[in-house]
C-alpha cells in the first residue's frame, strides 16, 4: 500500500519552494515572470524527486511503501514534470528585457538549453509511457533523461537575473536540489549496480506449465530477504544483459534462490528454451514490502492469480510450525494443469490447521470474486486483512468490490510492481 509519508515530503518540498518564491520575488520581476518561473521550479523539483527515487534506496521504500510504489510515484512525478515544463515554456517572456546583454546571453544560451531539454523531456516521457514499445527498446533511450536533467540545471543556472535570481531564497532551494539530484544521478548510473550486485550461478532450470523455475546457487554470501520480496535478475552473457524483476519464491532459510517466471514474452521464452545450468547471474535486491507477517491482524485472506502465486510460495515455505494466523488462501488458475505448485500447496494445507486452501479454476466457472469469498469465509469480510497478487484486472476488481463491502483500504495489500 502506498504510504503518505513520501508523498507528504514531496508536497512539503514544493510548498516551501512556492512560499519562498512568491514571498521573496525580486521587485523587477513581472507577475508573469514570477508565476512562470514558479512553474519551472516546481517542475525541476519533481524531476529531482524522480531522479532520487531511481536510486532504489531502502529509506525511500519505507517512506513510500515499497519499490513498486516508488516507481509509480517516479512515473507520475515525471509526467507532471513535463506538464509544468510545457506551461513554463509557453508562459515565460520570449524577448530579452532591457538591460540584458545579448552577447552574454548568446554565450550562455539559457533559452536554447531550456528548449532542447523540454523537447527531449517530452520525447522521453512519450517513450516511457508508450506500452507498445518493448522494454528492451525503452531501456537505453530512457537513459537520455540523465542528459535532460543536466540540461535543465544548465538552463536555470544560466538564466538572466531579470528572469531568475539564482541566490534568492527559492533559488538556493533549486541549487541544493540540483546538488542532491546530481549526486543521486551519479550513484544510479555508476554506483548502485556495483553496490547491490550479488553473484549466483544457475543450478537448475525447471520447465513448468507455462512457467519456468530457475534455481540459483550463491557464489559467495546468500541474499538476505523477507518472504514476498522481489529482486532484479540479470543473466550474464551476450543477449542476456537486461535486468528483469521477479518475486523470490524460495524461503529465506534456504541455501538456494528460486524464481518462478511465467512465459510472457521473448525474454522469458528464451529463459525456458535456451538457459542452461552453470551460467552466471547477477541478482540485485531485495525490494518490496509485501509482507503478511508485519500486520497485527491474525485473520488473513491471501488471493493469488496465476504467477501471482510466487510471493505466497515464499511465505508458505518460510512459515514456522507455531504460526497462529488464520489464513484462507484462494489460488486462481485456468485449470488444474496450469496451477503450478498446486500439489505442494495442498500438502502444506493438509499439514497445517491454520491454512485453508481454495483452488479456483476458471474453466470450471470458479473465479476469485468477493461474492464467493462471502460464502466461504467463516467471518465478516471486514474482520480480515487481504493480500492480493495477480493480473491487474483481477486485483483492481477485487479491491473495488472489497471497498464496497466496507473493507478499509489499509486492510488491502497488493503487489503493484511494474518495471516501467
Amino acid at each position: 500500500m502506498l504510504r503518505l509519508q513520501g508523498i507528504n515530503a514531496i508536497i512539503a518540498l514544493v510548498g516551501v519552494f512556492a512560499v519562498l518564491h512568491l514571498s521573496f520575488a525580486p521587485e523587477q520581476h513581472s507577475l508573469r515572470t514570477t508565476l512562470s518561473t514558479l512553474l519551472g521550479g516546481i517542475g525541476f523539483l519533481l524531476m529531482t524527486c524522480s531522479v532520487v527515487l531511481a536510486t532504489r534506496l531502502e529509506v525511500f521504500e519505507e517512506m513510500f511503501g515499497g519499490l513498486d510504489r516508488m516507481y509509480q510515484v517516479h512515473r507520475v512525478a515525471g509526467t507532471f514534470t513535463a506538464v509544468f515544463a510545457l506551461v513554463h515554456f509557453f508562459s515565460i517572456p520570449k524577448e530579452l528585457p532591457a538591460g540584458v546583454d545579448p552577447i552574454l546571453s548568446s554565450t550562455f544560451p539559457s533559452a536554447q538549453i531550456g528548449m532542447a531539454s523540454m523537447v527531449l523531456l517530452v520525447i522521453g516521457l512519450f517513450v516511457a509511457l508508450n506500452r507498445k514499445i518493448s522494454y528492451s527498446r525503452w531501456r537505453n533511450p530512457h537513459k537520455v533523461m540523465a542528459l535532460v536533467y543536466i540540461l535543465v540545471i544548465g538552463h536555470f543556472m544560466n538564466a538572466p537575473g531579470i528572469f531568475y535570481e539564482r541566490f534568492s531564497a527559492s533559488g538556493i532551494v533549486l541549487i541544493l536540489a540540483a546538488l542532491i539530484g546530481t549526486i543521486a544521478l551519479i550513484y544510479t548510473m555508476f554506483g548502485m549496480n556495483k553496490r547491490t550486485a550479488m553473484r549466483f550461478t544457475i543450478e537448475t532450470v525447471n520447465s513448468l506449465e507455462r512457467a519456468t523455475e530457475v534455481v540459483l546457487k550463491p557464489v559467495g554470501d546468500m541474499l538476505k530477504f523477507k518472504p514476498g520480496q522481489f529482486a532484479f535478475v540479470e543473466i550474464q552473457g551476450k543477449g542476456w544483459s537486461e535486468p528483469h524483476p521477479f518475486t523470490i519464491s524460495s524461503a529465506p532459510n534456504e541455501r538456494r534462490l528460486r524464481f518462478t517466471m511465467k512465459v510472457l514474452g521473448d525474454w522469458t521464452r528464451k529463459v525456458r528454451e535456451e538457459l542452461q545450468p552453470g551460467r552466471e547471474v547477477i541478482v540485485r535486491g531485495p525490494y518490496g514490502r509485501f509482507d503478511a507477517s508485519k500486520t497485527e491482524c491474525k485473520k488473513q485472506v491471501w488471493i493469488a492469480g496465476g504467477i501471482g502465486l510466487t510471493p505466497f510460495l515464499s511465505k508458505l515455505r518460510a512459515m514456522s510450525a507455531d504460526d497462529d494466523r488464520e489464513i484462507n488462501f484462494a489460488y486462481a488458475a485456468r485449470n488444474r494443469e496450469e496451477a503450478i505448485f498446486l500439489e505442494e500447496l495442498e500438502a502444506v494445507a493438509a499439514d497445517r490447521s491454520n491454512l485453508t486452501l481454495y483452488p479456483l479454476f476458471s474453466d470450471e466457472g470458479d473465479f476469485a470474486r468477493v461474492d464467493a469469498a462471502k460464502e466461504r469465509l467463516p467471518d465478516e469480510l471486514t474482520e480480515y486483512e487481504y493480500f492480493i497478487c495477480g493480473p491487474k484486472p483481477m486485483v483492481d476488481g477485487l479491491m473495488k468490490d472489497l471497498k464496497k463491502e466496507g473493507v478499509k483500504r489499509k486492510a488491502i495489500h497488493v503487489e503493484a510492481f511494474e518495471f516501467r
